[in-house]
């Protein structure tokens, strides 16, 4: 399959806005059970959280696209992972002075307008990714209705459900600046028509206790019921704090990996996320062995980050990307991860599920019933008959014996063709005609298709 590259320029801004539209429709990468979520977009492919990032991510066949969400100081709901500026922008050439005493740059202090005037930056700019020069390019963080704009209109042109990952990022943060962060992202979710369990959304927070609130407050008010994501950090963190004695202190995620805690977030919570790392060490040995069982038990997800190609970024167990997939989808057992290579993640999962299975004797202890073999054709008499025969066996002088058990099939001769078998009263199995399977025989198994091939230009 090939790309059509499609450059759309609008006021004053160039957008790669369809940065890889398939000349076929896309399919997505889901496999049974496994999906492919994009971690910040394709964001290997076309930096994080920005819209040709997203349109890239949809056409490679992602089946999620995440959306890490913060407030500005105008109350607009934008894409950014961190809430600082600094790291993906270039905010301090453009706000020199406007940095807090931490010499970070917060979105919080900024306006939308503000915000608008500056340029993403590749923030990984010696691993090989995305050669920007931040000249010509000059991609805009984009805000959450944009973003949302554009996966419902390619929704509609490609016919196809774009599920949505939203994290709201750090609620008491935007608690202290008085902002309620969730709530707004609920009404903006509502407003796209993102509402009940079955829309193809999840929405995932650090927080367990404001995802307490949104579950028994804030959606029962907007009448809404989504399905939940409870990440779990490693406690030293600042994603989750809690004010205790005047102080903000680091949230402890102890209690949630043990089996009472899964059980309590069962509830309310359709899965979990966590670091990769978090399940298995340096040495490919599972952390937590019966974590992820124990979710799927309680029909939750596990859904953990971040899986990337670069060398360094593989863990000593993994010689490569498509490795280290397959240890985590088939061996731990999760159901989905987040990666910033999306595309070859797709690609990964469409081999592997296309590939021909070896043949393998049915598993099943049941013993396959004995296949109906025909009888021997009779020997035809010296002289023609007077009367038919019931039975091969019998003469015209024979007297018909009485039996118990009912007749067996009769035997009527025809001219130049084999004796064939009129149906008998008895339940008694019918022999195959030539080139015909018999009713109860197993059928071979259709061939699996083609693996389907992906180009990434």
């Amino acid at each position: 399959m090939d790309y059509k590259i499609l450059i759309i320029k609008s006021s004053g801004w160039i957008f790669l806005l369809l940065t890889a539209l398939l000349t076929a429709p896309v399919v997505f990468a889901q496999a049974g059970d496994k999906i492919v979520i994009a971690h910040r977009a394709a964001s290997g492919y076309l930096m994080e959280h920005n819209l040709p990032s997203v349109a890239l991510a949809v056409a490679m066949g992602s089946d999620y696209i995440e959306q890490d969400l913060v407030m500005t100081k105008d109350d607009q709901v934008i894409v950014l992972h961190d809430p600082t500026l600094d790291r993906v922008t270039n905010v301090a050439e453009l706000f020199p002075g406007r940095a807090r005493q931490d010499g970070k740059f917060y979105a919080l202090d900024f306006t939308l307008a503000e915000i608008k005037q500056l340029h993403l930056k590749e923030p990984y700019p010696n691993s090989g990714r995305f050669p920007d020069t931040n000249t010509n390019l000059q991609l805009a963080v984009p805000t959450f209705k944009e973003e949302l704009e554009l996966i419902r209109g390619l929704e509609k042109t490609m016919r196809k459900d774009i599920g949505i990952y939203p994290e709201i990022k750090q609620p008491w943060l935007h608690r202290k600046e008085g902002k309620d962060i969730s709530m707004a992202v609920l009404k903006i979710l509502r407003e796209y028509g993102f509402t009940g369990k079955e829309d193809k959304i999840y929405l995932q927070c650090f927080d367990p206790d404001e995802l307490k609130r949104i579950h028994d407050e804030l959606m029962p008010a907007l009448q809404m019921e989504l399905k939940l994501i409870q990440l779990i950090d490693d406690n030293n963190g600042n994603e989750t704090k809690s004010l205790q004695w005047g102080e903000w202190v680091n949230y402890n995620y102890d209690w949630i990996s043990s089996k009472s805690g899964l059980r309590t977030l069962s509830a309310y919570i359709s899965g979990i996320g966590m670091d990769k790392s978090m399940l298995v060490d340096e040495a490919g040995n599972l952390l937590r062995p019966e974590l992820v069982s124990d979710a799927h038990s309680l029909g939750m997800v596990v859904h953990p980050y971040t899986f990337r190609r670069e060398k360094e970024s593989l863990p000593p167990y993994a010689a490569s990307f498509e490795a280290l997939l397959e240890f985590f989808y088939f061996k731990v057992g999760v159901d989905g991860v987040f990666t910033d290579y999306c595309g070859d993640a797709v690609f990964f999962l469409q081999k592997r599920s296309a590939a021909p299975a070896p043949a393998t004797v049915p598993a099943s202890s049941e013993t396959l019933p004995a296949q109906p073999t025909a009888p021997e054709a009779p020997q035809p008499p010296a002289a023609p008959l007077a009367v038919p025969v019931s039975r091969p066996d019998l003469t015209p002088s024979s007297a018909p014996v009485p039996v118990a058990e009912p007749p067996a099939p009769m035997i009527t001769p025809e001219p130049a063709q084999a004796p064939t078998l009129d149906p008998a009263p008895a339940p008694a199995p019918v022999p195959e005609a030539a080139g015909e399977a018999a009713p109860d025989r197993v059928q071979p198994a259709a061939p699996a298709s083609a693996p389907l091939e992906v180009k990434y230009q």
